[in-house]
Parts: structure tokens; C-alpha cells; sequence
């Protein structure tokens, strides 16, 4: 028997990008596993993003290939952002917050126009 999703107003999180961002974040306070991470993601984000957590684990591989997680090698199963993951982490945050505010003027300003 499955088990329903709760209905709601969440956001559908499939972007590479977007995805990458946030295995980002759940790493900035220390090096975790990945059912570290899921978790950190499930307890902060809740059910307003709707992330496929078994997107996880390729996540975390690309974003070793791309040297901005690494696994030290007395714990590999644990991943840790590269300085190179947390200068690309902060440059994703101030694009969001950008993003975002750029979005809440426009939305704020739509119903303000002149006629």
C-alpha cells in the first residue's frame, strides 16, 4: 500500500542546478553521509520543496567531479565542501537573494503602474 504525498502548496525542485544548491547548503556546517544529508534536507525544508532525495547520491558525485565536495579519506562515505564548494555555495546564495528580491519588486510594483 502506498502512502499519499501531502497536498500543498510546494515547489517542485528538478534543476540541476537548483538540487546542487541545496546538497550545497545541507553541507556548510560540517562533512555528513548521505542519509545525513537527506535528512538535514527532510528536518529544514520540510514539505515546501518537493526534492527527489534519490537525487542525492548523483548530486554528491557530480559535485565531487567538479571538485566542490570532497570525501576525506579516513571517512569516505562522509562528504565535505571544497573551499571551491563553499565560494560556488555563497555565489548561488547571493544569485537567489538577488533573484528573489528582483522578483518581490516586480510583483510589488505589477498592480502599481500608471494608466
Amino acid at each position: 500500500m502506498t502512502t499519499a504525498r501531502p497536498t500543498g502548496s510546494r515547489a517542485r525542485i528538478r534543476d540541476r542546478g537548483q538540487i546542487d544548491a541545496l546538497v550545497l547548503a545541507a553541507l556548510a556546517d560540517g562533512a555528513k553521509r548521505h542519509d545525513e544529508i537527506a535528512e538535514t534536507l527532510r528536518r529544514q525544508v520540510g514539505d515546501a520543496l518537493d526534492l527527489p532525495y534519490s537525487r542525492i547520491v548523483p548530486t554528491l558525485h557530480r559535485l565531487q567531479r567538479n571538485r566542490l565536495v570532497s570525501r576525506p579519506s579516513s571517512d569516505p562515505r562522509r562528504y565535505r565542501l571544497t573551499d571551491v564548494g563553499k565560494r560556488s555555495l555563497s555565489a548561488r546564495l547571493r544569485a537567489a537573494d538577488t533573484f528573489a528580491a528582483s522578483a518581490h519588486r516586480l510583483a510589488d510594483g505589477a498592480g502599481s503602474g500608471s494608466s
